[in-house]
């Protein structure tokens, strides 16, 4: 990389629990100061100071860090410095990445301060860079392993582990570890487990809890951060959902005893998190006092495992199964069967929340598929019997305005085109004219500044009319794609998954309001949304 004189340079400084016991030197402010006084020394621009405070070295994704590449991508920045490699990061591999390619790349310098790295000069301690990168992805690991080892220990022993409170729990104001009854929200564990005892199931719990505006565990939380003075008022924005009271009634946690460990990190470089078979979880019964009875905890997963409804067919996917949605919330309609052997789809929004959230949208599966099925049927019919016929409504449904205009776009796009093209010639002429001194300075300028200003005009609506005409002969080429591809489908005995996903990008439905509170009186509007074309009305 050659020398620069005006550098723009960005400090970046991170700490996290990885770092160890030297947590005083290596601390956020002793990282900027460091480099703040090298920089000025330099004589070089801060133009802005990077921190990533409790992030870890072996994933990028940091906020801190992300800022500052977007702004190296913007062209604010030219240096990146910081105290040493491990501040960049400890994955070998993505230190290297950034300090081997994408800086050069970019023409961004980087200073690694305390290791003597230095991009611009090329000198024996680059030849040593990578082997730093690997030791310090190497400490990463070696502290992983130690934190894990110690977490499982902990949990083995009864340890409270979560960084929230669990609903209906505090965590003791002397011992994190330890978790005492929080009287406000225990109340609502209990009269839940209290109503699936008693046969109501969790979504009606969910929708009783919504309607009675008890806040869901998320936004109790929040609520509890909540500054009115400085957040404003407190809006909701979160509901209990059926799945979460599941999970809850499910939760042994409220029994006495401390379960954790549900889940792990494949990585230490990873943040991704995969599910622990629950014979594996670590469960330390009477641990804290309980907020329900066993016996009461025993019958209402007695209860829960009775009311299950999902429709298990097979185990095949439902042949909608992405294709079919709520067209008020964007939600997947979801397939149900009643205890009466009724099978529908209704809004998985409002399954899962209640009608606070969204509207059922209940369709009758049957009646739903005849809907489908028809539909592809006569569009089938209308493109096999008249191609070209079909071709061309469907041409104007889509393109009416465009296909109007098309012949006056096309006389409109040559005329400027030929427009564009004597200007060019006028341009010349102009520049040869004052070159041989027949044309003066200050007219030639004159000249230039109105020719320059048509040119611009005339190419914006170039492309504009090209756009156009583009749209429009994509269309055709769209429609002549559909209707090659519904003729295969002119005679079918029944739905198929293949079928289905070949010619459809979506359905949705919807539901007219204003009929009245009766599921019945409502009319409900189906829309089909074909490959390449859309809705075919």
């Amino acid at each position: 990389m050659r020398e620069q004189q005006n550098y723009r340079a960005a400090i970046y400084c991170r700490l996290s629990s990885e770092d160890g016991a030297d947590h005083e030197s290596m601390s956020i402010g002793n990282q900027r100061a460091l480099l703040a006084e090298y920089v000025q020394k330099q004589g070089w621009e801060i133009v802005d100071t990077y921190i990533d405070d409790g992030f870890s070295g072996t994933n990028f994704d940091r906020p801190g860090f992300q800022r500052m590449i977007a702004d190296i991508e913007k062209g604010r920045i030219n240096l990146v410095i910081t105290k040493d490699l491990s501040r960049l990061g400890r994955n070998y591999i993505m230190c290297g990445q950034y300090t081997e390619i994408y800086f050069p790349e970019r023409h961004v310098r980087y200073i690694a301060l305390n290791d003597g790295v230095d991009t611009l000069n090329q000198t024996s301690s680059m030849d040593i860079t990578p082997f730093k990168h690997i030791l310090n992805d190497m400490y990463a690991k070696d502290i992983s392993t130690k934190i894990k080892s110690t977490l499982h220990t902990k949990a083995k022993r009864g340890e409270y582990l979560g960084a929230l409170d669990p609903y209906g729990y505090l965590r003791h104001p002397d011992d994190k570890h330890k978790l005492i009854i929080n009287e406000e929200t225990a109340p609502v564990v209990r009269r839940m487990f209290e109503m699936c005892a008693a046969g109501i199931g969790s979504k009606s719990i969910a929708t009783t809890l919504n309607r009675e505006g008890i806040l869901s565990p998320t936004e109790y939380t929040r609520f509890r951060k909540h500054n009115p003075e400085r957040d404003g008022e407190f809006e909701r924005r979160s509901f209990w959902t059926r799945t979460y009271v599941q999970f809850m009634l499910k939760n042994e946690i409220y029994v006495g005893s401390m379960v954790q460990g549900r889940q792990y990190t494949p990585s230490y470089r990873s943040k991704k998190r995969e599910p622990i078979p629950k014979k594996d979880w670590i469960v330390v019964p009477n641990m804290h006092e309980p907020i329900v009875s066993r016996e009461l905890f025993d019958e209402a997963q007695k209860r829960m495992g009775a009311r299950k409804k999902t429709i298990k067919a097979k185990d095949e996917p439902d042949l909608f199964a992405g294709l079919f949605f709520c067209e008020a919330c964007g939600t997947s309609m979801v397939p149900k069967v009643s205890q009466q052997k009724y099978f529908y789809y209704t809004c998985g929004r409002s399954h899962a929340i209640g009608n606070l959230a969204c509207s059922a949208h209940y369709i009758n599966r049957d009646t739903f598929h005849q809907a489908v099925l028809e539909d592809i049927r006569r569009n089938a019919r209308l493109f096999s019997e008249d191609t070209e016929k079909a071709a061309q409504k469907l041409m104007e449904l889509k393109c009416a305005d465009q296909q109007k205009q098309t012949a006056a776009m096309k006389r409109d796009l040559a005329s400027a085109k030929k427009r564009l093209a004597d200007l060019d010639v006028k341009l010349k002429r102009t520049y040869e004219d004052n070159m041989s001194g027949k044309l003066p300075d200050h007219i030639f300028a004159m000249f230039i500044a109105d020719y320059d200003t048509e040119r611009e005009t005339l190419k914006a609506k170039v492309a504009e009319l090209e756009k156009a005409l583009e749209k429009v002969r994509d269309a055709k080429a769209d429609i002549d794609r559909f209707a090659a591809l519904i003729q295969k489908y002119t005679s079918f005995e029944k739905l198929d998954r293949f079928m289905l996903h070949e010619l459809i990008d979506r359905i949705t439905i919807y539901e007219t309001p204003g009929m009245g509170r009766c599921r019945k009186g409502k009319e409900k509007r189906i829309t089909i949304y074909y490959k390449f074309v859309g809705t075919i009305q």
